[in-house]
């Protein structure tokens, strides 16, 4: 792509609003080269990495990216062999390592579910022993710390003491009695690296010494004592060896960086490449942009708004671009100052964004073609220095589109054919309109002529538009309507300016027939357009509403449907509950009968209850149920027969009492007291009740040598029968044995609903091998 179609729809200021966003001075050059792709594969992996970039930010907040260096010279040198890199630039190096595991341990735990920035993640190879290394022997002013190696710990604390001492000297010799007259100032300095004292010019009246400098003005001598040459000359030596000392660490570090070149470079790459892609993220976040969906034809931005208007703080109005595939583009017409250049360069510069990976500000839903060449002949291309007219340049810049268009492509016209005969003009934008329209090639067009206008209107395969303006207030309004030609309002804004209303009657009467024809056609089909818009909203909210309805019908029918298999399936489950209490109850009661303990009368009370439990399952159909009313702490509740006190109501937890026992139930197995509905419903006359009579046992139960399941299904018919007649007290035998059997007995005992209590049998009744039971009547 040529490098003025990119500056002129302004990709050059967006890329520098990301290169603001950048961390580093490596990640700005790496954002400033960036170029939209041609390729349509990379192009959505560059996407998706953004995308993704901007999701990850969203959860684990900002990405510790901090300022680096280039490290590509230091890393170049370091590999070179013999090479020492001073304090300096390995501390540069030492920081870019830090800062690299830094981000490394922040982003490694949280790139699982981002593989594309997970890709870049797995190149920060810096080693741990090498940061460790160079964090003990710099120190952050670039000179080396004493504890990088022994041997330098060593001599630097030999210089600090033999210094120390021959300096606390030579100020007592400063100090000494009768030095006043040869003492120039009583300090100790350095001149040549060696201690020396500042004397005046009669010195060698007073002691021996070496000159080794002297002061500006000459009246003072930096002046070496005798008795101090040997103390300094040995400073010179311990220097000289901690010199050594730090040379050898700095190139015992510089050899580990070249070691560790070919990672320190990948790891360079990656934090350039995750800088630049959180500039884009935070360009992402700071203007409300979103990832397009690529497509092979058309274009779609939904919202679009101009990244450079956003930064003004203007409020900016978004608009909705739409060339469908198949189309050939999109005429866009309406006043000056209306927007129509905004709304080409918006096209041009967020399909340049989504190319080089940027994510553009509109909303979600938005399409976008990856066009193998984008050109826009915009603005002024008048030049003095090539003697170019403004028309002559931009059929210079037209010819050069037609020369060097690559399929599919991108073609943006500000207002073709203008600077010429306005006739001719409006041909040449027409014959430009054909050409490129047979081509695989998409037209973004800005016009005022009226024939464009037209042709557009009247084509198939070209969209017309035309930005929104008030012509009451002769205010542009900065949307684009769809569907329409707008009017340019030339007159209308001159008279609001102020020209002379004379000279505005005669350009009115000059205007031809078919013009102001055309002027009326347009503003009647604007004013029907605004009336079948105003139209179409109220059908879409009526629309949305009964969508609404609808929605909301159909969860009611599955609310209802879903309480209606509930309650078709706590039905069975009570029929079947009943049904086994029946037989239950059915058999216990003909035992007695047989036994002569109840009478007839009891069979006959048997069956009325019985019938009217069958009947308290089907509630009357005229009358509203009671239990349709959702239950609530102390309602009288029933679970199977058993009714009482609902005493605890919970998520998944229901408490009944019934007396002194508390029953812990499921709530959806509760329904409301049924008992005194059942007792005013007639009982049907043709009720009958089946029974499959068993042996019982008194009010002893012996279960040994039973299975364990056999025995506890004995043991609850056993209670049934000794609940319903009213036995205070029964034995159960389980025997000894391993036990197994007396603690399941025990167990069942602690939940059943008719256990008030029970205990281990007196010794001359069973003692361990029998348990009593106290029944809770």
């Amino acid at each position: 792509m040529r490098e003025r179609d990119l500056k002129a729809l302004e990709f050059d200021k967006v890329i520098h609003l990301v290169m603001e966003r950048c961390a580093s001075e490596p990640g700005r050059a790496a954002t400033a080269e960036l170029r939209p792709s041609l390729d349509t594969a990379e192009v959505q992996r560059r996407l998706t990495t953004t995308a993704e970039m901007v999701e990850l930010r969203s959860h684990a907040g900002s990405i510790p990216i901090n300022e680096f260096t280039d490290q590509r010279p230091y890393l170049l040198a370091a590999a070179r062999a013999g090479a020492i890199l001073g304090g300096e630039a390995l501390v540069k190096v030492r920081d870019f390592i830090v800062g690299s595991r830094h981000v490394s341990g922040f982003l490694r735990s949280r790139v699982e579910r981002f593989p594309h920035v997970a890709a870049f993640v797995r190149n920060l190879l810096a080693p741990k022993e090498l940061a460790d290394a160079m964090l003990g022997a710099l120190a952050d002013d670039s000179t080396l710390l004493d504890d990088a190696s022994p041997e330098l710990k060593r001599f630097r604390s030999r210089l600090r003491d033999e210094r120390a001492d021959l300096e606390a000297r030579l100020l007592r010799s400063l100090n000494a009695p009768g030095m006043e007259s040869f003492v120039s100032d009583f300090i100790v300095t350095i001149r040549n690296r060696r201690f020396v004292l500042p004397m005046k010019l009669n010195y060698s009246e007073r002691f021996e010494g070496i000159v080794q400098d002297r002061s500006v003005s000459g009246e003072t001598l930096f002046v070496e004592p005798m008795w101090a040459v040997e103390l300094n000359n040995r400073l010179m030596m311990l220097e000289r060896e901690a010199e050594a000392e730090e040379t050898r660490i700095l190139a015992r570090l510089t050899a580990m960086v070249g070691g560790y070149a070919p990672e320190l470079q990948l790891t360079f790459d990656a934090m350039v490449a995750l800088d630049a892609l959180n500039a884009r993220a935070l360009f992402a976040e700071r203007f409300r942009c979103v990832e397009p969906q690529l497509v092979d034809e058309g274009i779609d931005f939904i919202g679009a708004r101009h990244p450079l208007l956003m930064t003004s703080g203007r409020d900016v109005i978004p608009i909705d671009v739409k060339i469908g595939a198949g189309q050939r583009g999109i005429v866009i017409s309406g006043p000056n100052t209306g927007g129509k250049t905004v709304a080409l360069k918006t096209v041009g510069l967020l399909s340049l964004m989504a190319q080089a990976g940027m994510l553009i500000p509109a909303l979600a839903g938005s399409k976008a073609t990856v066009f193998r060449s984008v050109f826009a002949d915009i603005g002024d291309e008048q030049s003095i220095e090539s003697n170019l007219s403004s028309f002559s340049g931009h059929i210079a810049n037209l010819s050069d589109i037609i020369r060097s268009l690559v399929e599919p492509a991108l073609v943006i016209l500000d207002e073709p054919g203008a600077g010429t005969d306005p006739a001719e003009g409006a041909a040449l934008a027409i014959g430009l309109m054909n050409h490129l329209g047979m081509r695989r090639c998409m037209l973004a067009i800005a016009t005022h002529s009226t024939a464009v206008k037209l042709h557009a209107y009247s084509q198939a395969g070209f969209e017309a538009a035309a930005v929104d303006f008030d012509a009451e207030h002769l205010a542009p309004l900065y949307r684009l309507k769809p569907h329409t030609i707008g009017q340019s309002y030339g007159l209308a804004v001159a008279r609001r300016l102020g020209l002379p209303e004379e000279i505005i009657r005669a350009a009115e009467q000059s205007m031809g027939t078919g013009t102001i024809e055309l002027t009326d056609s347009l503003k009647r089909l604007d004013s029907e357009r605004a009336k079948l818009n105003v139209q179409l909203e109220k059908l879409r909210e009526r629309e949305l509403n009964l969508a609404q309805i609808e929605q909301d019908v159909l969860q009611r029918a599955e609310k209802a449907h879903a309480r209606a298999e509930a309650d078709r399936k706590r039905l069975r489950a009570e029929v079947a509950e009943l049904i086994e209490e029946l037989r239950r109850d059915g058999a216990a009661l003909m035992d007695e009968l047989k036994t002569r303990t109840k009478s007839r009368t009891d069979l006959k009370g048997f069956i009325t209850k019985a019938a009217a439990k069958l009947e308290s399952l089907a509630p009357a159909p005229d009358v509203a149920s009671e239990s349709e009313a959702p239950l609530k702490v102390g309602d009288t509740v029933q679970v199977g027969d058993i009714h009482g006190e609902l005493i605890v109501l919970e998520a998944g937890r229901a408490v009944i009492s019934r007396g002194g026992l508390r029953i812990e139930v499921a709530p959806e197995r509760l329904r409301r007291s049924s008992a005194s509905v059942a007792e005013n419903r007639p009982v049907p006359k043709s009720a009958t009740v089946t029974f499959s009579v068993e042996s019982g046992e008194g009010n002893e139960l012996n279960l040994i040598g039973m299975r364990t399941t056999d025995a506890l299904r004995k043991l609850e018919e056993f209670l049934d029968t000794a609940f319903l007649t009213n036995r205070a007290e029964v034995r159960i035998v389980h025997g000894i044995g391993s036990g197994a059997l007396r603690k399941a007995v025990a167990e069942y005992l602690g939940t059943s609903p008719y256990c008030a209590s029970f205990r281990a049998a007196e010794p001359h009744h069973g003692g361990a091998g029998a348990t009593i039971v106290q029944m809770n009547l």
